[in-house]
């Protein structure tokens, strides 16, 4: 193994320790409800800065468009309607596209799922598709984290409503 690859891998452990010494952190100074707050803020951030970072123009459709194009375009399971509620599960990486297999944590920053690491640390996936859909609705949505990898499922879902 190279010094160079062993640095890599150094700094791969460095950083997920530090993600669960500071979901620690946040844990015991924090309620719960700012935490949420934190998290999801930074899972929008994220989002905004994925849009940014790979050029992705988001046209804002309306839910029937939406559901149009997901009738012709997603075979996988991965976006379910039901009135005016979004049923959607992490399927492949946003990065590559690829699938992932049911229980890998898609987050780039913790897929190795580092023990210890706070179950509000998954709120960022909120914040994430919160941003998201509301920029492709263009309308406001409530987002309820329904399962997540981190937390023993077997795939992170949401329940999108639309306000």
């Amino acid at each position: 193994m190279s010094k160079k690859t062993q640095r890599s891998e150094q700094r791969i452990a460095f950083g997920e320790e530090w993600v669960v010494r500071f979901m620690g952190v946040l844990d015991s100074t924090l309620d719960d409800a700012t935490k949420k707050m934190v998290m999801e803020e930074n899972g929008r951030r994220c989002y905004h800065n994925w849009t940014k970072e790979s050029g992705r123009k988001i046209k804002p459709v309306t839910l029937e468009q939406y559901k149009k194009w997901v009738g012709k375009h997603e075979s996988d399971g991965s976006i379910r309607f039901e009135g005016n509620v979004i049923h959607f599960q992490y399927m492949s990486a946003a990065e590559t596209g690829l699938p992932s297999k049911e229980g890998e944590c898609l987050c780039p920053l913790v897929e190795s799922k580092p023990k210890g690491l706070s179950a509000i640390y998954c709120h960022c996936s909120v914040g994430y598709v919160k941003e998201w859909h509301e920029r492709l609705l263009r309308r406001p949505v409530d987002v309820e984290l329904v399962e997540s990898v981190l937390n023993g499922g077997k795939r992170c879902r949401f329940k999108i409503t639309l306000a």
